[in-house]
């Protein structure tokens, strides 16, 4: 697989992920216009309302991109994240700052293309694929209290998996660490257009440490090459970069995330 493919791939991936998180909650809100992805989620803090253009043909212009952005969600009266694909939209990422908006992030976009060899878990430690709604359950709430460390508040975190048995699909590989019988990490992988993509890793401060995160993804990852999966993609947070690294993922583009008000 070359850069190029590697990247339309893990583009796709991460539009469809957006496209998934607008399925575990009745009261998100996702539209498509043109090349336009606009996701409003369950409240209005900003890190759950979010933007990206998507496809190679760039036919919206960053105007009309910003433009369409804040009368969707202007409608909705909230601010939003504009997710920029740092290896297509430098037209976009000018304007951003030309406008002065607040860059939060940088994240590096990351692949491995080979499984990983398991390593033994720590004691007291059972690693499970969600397979039911209870499982779902503690997925959802490992994810909540996970993400306060990245801002996301707890209240925000749980809005998002309104529905956690949207979770229970065949296109999922959810999984989530028991340490002594109590959900405490999580990471989820997500099927589709020939790869997998690494989403929702995360661990329960009390049981930080011990390599949970790592175990998670490494079981997600291998789960989706025994899929099929020609590669696995994820987009990592300031924490868990220097684990993937660990793990043998690479760098190969960034998406930086913006904030914009809608007014």
């Amino acid at each position: 697989m070359n850069r190029n493919e590697l990247i339309r791939l893990s583009d796709l991936n991460l539009a469809e992920s957006f496209r998934e998180i607008s399925r575990w909650n009745p009261n998100t809100d996702m539209a498509e216009q043109g090349d336009i992805l606009f996701v409003s989620g369950a409240g209005t803090f900003p890190a759950i309302n979010f933007t990206i253009r998507i496809g190679n043909e760039l036919r919206s212009s960053p105007d009309r991109f910003i433009s369409q952005a804040k009368e969707f969600f202007g409608a909705r009266k909230r601010s939003f994240m504009i997710v920029i694909r740092a290896h297509l939209d430098q037209d976009i990422l000018d304007k951003c700052n030309e406008l002065k908006l607040t860059q939060v992030s940088n994240t590096p976009g990351m692949v491995i293309e080979n499984r990983i060899e398991e390593t033994p878990l720590p004691d007291g430690v059972r690693l499970q694929q969600v397979a039911n709604q209870a499982m779902a359950n503690d997925f959802a709430e490992v994810a909540a209290l996970s993400f306060t460390t990245l801002g996301l508040p707890e209240d925000v975190g749980r809005s998002v998996f309104g529905d956690p048995s949207a979770l229970l699909v065949p296109h999922l590989y959810p999984a989530v660490a028991y340490l002594d019988n109590k959900p405490a990490s999580c990471a989820l992988a997500l099927l589709s257009h020939s790869i997998g993509g690494i989403y929702y890793v995360g661990t329960i401060e009390a049981a930080r440490g011990k390599g949970l995160a790592e175990h998670c993804t490494r079981a997600a990852g291998n789960s989706a090459f025994k899929l099929g999966a020609r590669c696995v993609v994820l987009q990592a947070s300031q924490y868990g970069e220097p684990v993937y690294k660990r793990m043998g993922y690479r760098e190969f583009t960034r998406y930086p995330w913006f904030l914009c008000s809608s007014r």
